[in-house]
């Protein structure tokens, strides 16, 4: 964290002696023409969505063969029936997996019937002895790829992962990623 704080410090410092420029800019020719003024960018509107999720290449992709375990019914037979689904890996004790979960609620309510929610709470409490159900959802998330919690995956109705998000997703980016897994 310290060298974090640092490297942050050291950055500032340089751009400050890089804007402050010493005075020693020499103005330039007359028979030289400045360049013109970038134009300005359009002012976003307040309405846009950021998606925060890290971009991970290669999606759409075909729903990977999960070995470590038996596949959970729930993601076979909506597999194998063509339902389009929403794969969600949450570790209750965390806030964020709440709020995460109040957004795929929110969207879920709007496109009911559309798209299958699937969750696994992947919590692993330690001193207790973990039970079979969180064993299978942490054998599940670790085939799929899944690297923390809150976590999300949008299947398709052809079985191809659309769309994988890790942390807070908005609602509206959740709803377009339905609206694409759905169509």
């Amino acid at each position: 964290m310290r060298r974090f704080v640092a490297a942050l410090i050291v950055v500032g410092l340089a751009f400050a002696l890089a804007g402050c420029g010493g005075g020693t800019e020499e103005a330039p020719a007359e028979d030289e023409t400045a360049a013109p003024a970038p134009a300005a960018s359009a002012p976003t509107g307040q309405g846009e969505l950021t998606d925060r999720s890290p971009e991970e290449p290669g999606y759409p992709a075909p729903f990977p063969a999960i070995e470590s375990t038996e596949t959970p019914s729930a993601i076979q037979t909506k597999l194998e029936a063509g339902r389009p689904m929403l794969i969600y890996f949450y570790d209750q004790t965390q806030n964020e997996s709440s709020a995460v979960r109040n957004e795929i609620d929110a969207v879920l309510g709007e496109y009911r019937g559309l798209i299958d929610l699937v969750t696994f709470d992947v919590v692993i409490t330690e001193g207790q002895a973990p039970a079979d159900s969180a064993k299978q959802a942490a054998l599940v998330a670790q085939d799929l790829g899944v690297t923390a919690t809150p976590y999300v995956i949008m299947v398709d109705s052809g079985g191809f992962i659309t769309y994988r998000a890790k942390g807070y997703v908005e609602s509206g980016i959740l709803e377009r990623e339905v609206l694409r897994a759905t169509q």
